[in-house]
């Protein structure tokens, strides 16, 4: 569990502040020396694994990773030399930045998926390594797919690529893929979430989804998208997404449909036929 932020950047006063309003505790280092990184932590009360320490120069970094710190980097536009490429994630402000960004940055941090959505049936999480055997599984079920994006062509590449996932991807981005778990049988069931579309002209924000056949017609497909589709527009505060669907793929046609999503076009793709759909919030 997160406890605290330990702040060693200037001009975060709008982080304080929403800090100070959603009772996450913290400490501002004045003097940027290594007792008094240690000091903060105990004004907080916390083990340094239950911290994140907010820097904003190399110097600052280094100093607070050899003590033991997650770092979240600060890149002040009146330190351009400065490159934290230690760092957890980098921020170029502090606007959009409140309790639950930060833990979900800390559970990353301690190697643990961020739970998306619980719903009656599902819980819907970030993937893990450990979730490598059935992602590979799943996607084996439909020979005529792509392969999802994490996978290659062995097993020393695939793990590579899936820690670059939710490195980049969670860590970046904030979404992505996400795994399916049925709650009675704790078993991963499909993916959901959202990805980055380039088959046209520009890039969009679009859904993917994929139920395993054992679990398909018993409605998981609909109830893990619209968990997506809720988390995307609350907490990710999209404005729309978007979803490519295969002509030829009737169901999946019809629940995109049925969520709400509003066709656009039709148009081929590396001799594929696709339909655009778009769902604006």
């Amino acid at each position: 569990m997160l406890k605290g932020i330990v702040i060693a950047v200037s001009g975060a006063e709008l982080l304080k502040q929403t800090l100070t309003k959603e009772n996450l505790p913290w400490v501002e280092v004045e003097c940027r020396e290594p007792a008094a990184f240690l000091r903060a932590l105990s004004h907080l009360g916390a083990e340094k694994p239950e911290a994140l320490c907010l820097v904003e120069t190399d110097r600052e970094e280094k100093m607070a990773l050899e003590l033991g710190f997650f770092c979240v980097g600060y890149l002040n536009p009146a330190l351009p030399g400065e490159h934290l490429s230690g760092c957890r994630i980098l921020l170029e402000g502090f606007q959009e930045i409140d309790r639950s960004f930060l833990q979900n940055v800390h559970t990353r941090a301690l190697g643990l998926p961020v739970l998306i959505a619980e719903t009656e049936r599902l819980l819907i999480r970030e993937m893990t390594l450990s979730d490598l055997d059935q992602i590979n599984a799943l996607y084996q079920e439909e020979p005529s797919m792509a392969l999802s994006p994490e996978l290659a062509l062995n097993r020393r590449e695939e793990e590579e690529k899936i820690k670059a996932y939710i490195a980049y991807m969670y860590g970046l981005y904030q979404f992505g893929m996400w795994v399916v778990i049925e709650k009675k049988s704790r078993e991963m069931i499909g993916r959901a979430g959202f990805g980055i579309a380039d088959y046209l002209d520009f890039t969009e924000i679009d859904m993917g989804y994929l139920i395993g056949k054992k679990y398909r017609r018993q409605g998981y497909g609909e109830e893990a998208c619209r968990a997506a589709l809720a988390y995307g527009r609350r907490v990710l505060d999209f404005p729309g997404v978007s979803a490519y669907i295969e002509q030829e793929n009737s169901g999946s046609l019809g629940l995109i449909e049925k969520l709400g999503f509003k066709k656009k076009q039709s148009f081929d793709y590396r001799e594929r036929h696709l339909c655009r759909y778009r769902l604006e919030f």
